[in-house]
């Protein structure tokens, strides 16, 4: 960023929807790293930029759904997805994922909600998913996101995938200090049509830098008035910057497969440290994390004292006691249960996880 500022060459205004040279920038990376078994490329013409992967998403929506439409959303979910369906007046239909699977779909279940659906007038608009997740700290294998996305091309209708923790997967299990390997929905042959939004913030670190992006994979060209519809909205605010537009193509192109794995290890050695000590713990009932920054652990309530009737209640009184802050899964559709950061220094979550143990012997009956 200071070589761009110090270019002079980012002080004038540009195309809303991103430069040309930082669109391929972004083409060729989610190529490169993503989607690189599928026989038609990304170029420039599939990206537009956005402020976060926050807005990118929000960008995607109000192209795709308005007032008096339903869209698909998971639960567990990021709370942001109902405060966007809120925004835009659009009705939330919400398909399970399972814990005892890894978090997958219940595609029996999703089945069923798109068939009640037609029988009451096809309003369901498009479907949302978020692979690798936040909360749940899943990855789901290639089959399963095949799965959904051939789901979604029988049933004709457009997928949105939030990947934003795409690339930040790993096996807790694994001796291998590699990453587990993340499957886009842009890697599956399909003719559905796909909106993929991503950004810079969690796998380069700098989430307060709101660069992220919308990539449009559209075999039959049926989803060609949504995304210029998404063009026509990123002239609300003419973002990103200029100065971050410049300096991701050299992000992008230039980092060192180095800095990729010093992350994933941070990532996976803290995700292994939680879960092997929490699932000894009684009343803890932790999920295998496998991908992204967070886990999520789902409390057996009957374990606990009174005091200790739900997510809210266990967090609040961990905080108070402890000092240590976990989120509450109630704001993620996701009750009796919290969620973990698993991207702090070991030797914080170390001594964070003595807290949790010593606050859970304290608690429980």
């Amino acid at each position: 960023m200071t070589e761009a500022v110090e270019t002079t060459r980012c002080n004038g205004y540009t195309s809303s929807l991103g430069t040309p040279d930082a669109r391929a920038a972004v083409a060729a990376y989610w190529t490169r790293w993503f989607a690189p078994s599928e026989p038609t490329k990304l170029t420039a013409a599939d990206v537009i930029l956005a402020s976060g992967c926050s807005d990118a998403l929000s960008i995607v929506m109000g192209a795709l759904v308005g007032s008096g439409d339903r869209i698909l959303l998971s639960q567990p979910l990021f709370p942001q997805y109902t405060v966007l369906a809120d925004y835009y007046g659009v009705e939330p239909v919400f398909y399970d994922c399972d814990p005892s699977k890894e978090w997958e779909v219940d595609l029996v279940g999703l089945q069923a909600l798109l068939d009640k659906d037609q029988q009451e007038g096809r309003k369901i608009k498009a479907m949302l998913i978020n692979n690798p997740s936040n909360p749940c700290g899943s990855n789901w294998s290639r089959s399963h996101v095949e799965a959904v996305v051939k789901l979604c091309e029988a049933n004709g209708i457009p997928l949105v995938s939030d990947e934003i923790y795409a690339g930040m997967t790993f096996d807790i299990h694994s001796p291998s200090p590699g990453a587990s390997p993340f499957t886009s929905v842009a890697d599956i042959a399909s003719t559905a049509t796909r909106f993929i939004v991503s950004g810079a913030s969690k796998r380069f670190g700098v989430p307060g830098d709101r660069l992220g992006w919308i990539l449009q994979v559209d075999p039959t060209g049926r989803g060609a008035k949504v995304f210029k519809g998404c063009g026509t909205l990123t002239g609300r605010f003419l973002l990103p910057h200029t100065v971050l537009q410049r300096s991701i193509i050299q992000v992008l192109q230039e980092t060192d497969e180095s800095y990729y794995n010093h992350a994933l290890g941070v990532l996976k050695k803290n995700a292994a440290h939680l879960y092997e000590e929490l699932r000894a713990v009684k009343g803890l009932e932790p999920v295998v994390p496998a991908g992204g920054m967070f886990m999520s652990v789902r409390l057996h309530i009957p374990d606990f004292k009174e005091e200790i009737q739900n997510g809210v209640d266990f967090a609040g009184l961990l905080a108070a006691e402890e000092n240590v802050h976990v989120f509450p899964g109630d704001p993620f559709r996701m009750p009796n249960a919290f969620r973990l950061t698993i991207s702090r220094p070991s030797d914080i979550t170390e001594e964070s996880t003595r807290r949790i143990v010593a606050f859970c012997k304290r608690h429980t009956q």
